[in-house]
């Protein structure tokens, strides 16, 4: 039998659990909007009263990564379009070219399908969107084990917990039981979003091919990743939001 984890003898990115709120889904649109609000970077030039926050997120940044901005700016505008606690954001149509022009410099970047990833983007629920461009938001921010500072530092369990926690989802801070309280998914079944688990290690997958999202190890930056088939059979799809 396996050991019970400590601090001391945890994988890399098996950060210590914070107690049963698994899965619980939070329905919070108004406060992930707030949280969104504190996080942002200034979006557009000139604008010279930025809160405190978000000029100190904007210093601390590594790297002015352009997807990560375009990241940005989706959420931003997906945010504008909450109109009621109780009803999903309305989707405009800067927004949908917004997410459209993330999901094309992914692509680009990975080397994977355009069209492909543009399409598991439109097709996946507004809280997957959410999640998978709050990660994205992330692009070059270090790795540091057991952090979850978005725009300082975050390991592979932070940046799932962050980018859930943004859509408006508390998951466990443990790899290992963010995978056992999702709803099990496979490549077929899976969004956008969703939680890709390889022993030791928490991902995130992009929605199309083998792309993913991820914090990898010390000495390296939140980056985009395709799978290669010996990981893949390895690996193991959940759905958080479940």
């Amino acid at each position: 039998m396996r050991s019970p984890l400590t601090p001391n003898n945890q994988p890399p990115c098996e950060s210590p659990s914070t107690g049963s709120t698994a899965g619980r889904r939070l329905r919070r649109v108004v406060v992930v909007i707030l949280s969104l609000a504190s996080t942002l970077l200034p979006l557009t030039a000139g604008v010279a009263h930025a809160a405190p926050v978000v000029a100190q997120q904007k210093a601390s940044l590594p790297q002015f990564d352009r997807v990560a901005w375009t990241a940005l700016m989706a959420l931003e505008e997906i945010s504008n379009g909450v109109t009621r606690v109780d009803r999903p954001p309305v989707l405009s149509a800067k927004y949908v070219a917004l997410r459209s022009q993330v999901a094309t410099l992914v692509a680009m970047r990975l080397s994977i399908s355009v069209s492909g990833l543009n399409e598991a983007w439109a097709r996946a629920d507004t809280e997957h969107q959410i999640a998978v461009l709050a990660a994205v938001s992330q692009l070059g921010v270090p790795y540091r084990r057991f952090a979850m500072q978005p725009g300082v530092a975050l390991d592979c369990s932070g940046l799932t917990t962050f980018a859930w926690g943004e859509a408006g989802f508390l998951i466990q801070r443990n790899s290992t039981q963010q995978m056992r309280s999702a709803e099990p998914r496979n490549i077929l079944t899976a969004q956008a979003g969703d939680l890709v688990r390889y022993p030791g290690h928490i991902m995130m997958w992009l929605g199309s091919g083998l792309g993913v999202i991820h914090s990898p190890e010390p000495g390296r930056s939140v980056e985009l990743k395709v799978l290669g088939s010996y990981s893949l059979r390895r690996s193991t799809f959940g759905d958080p939001s479940e």
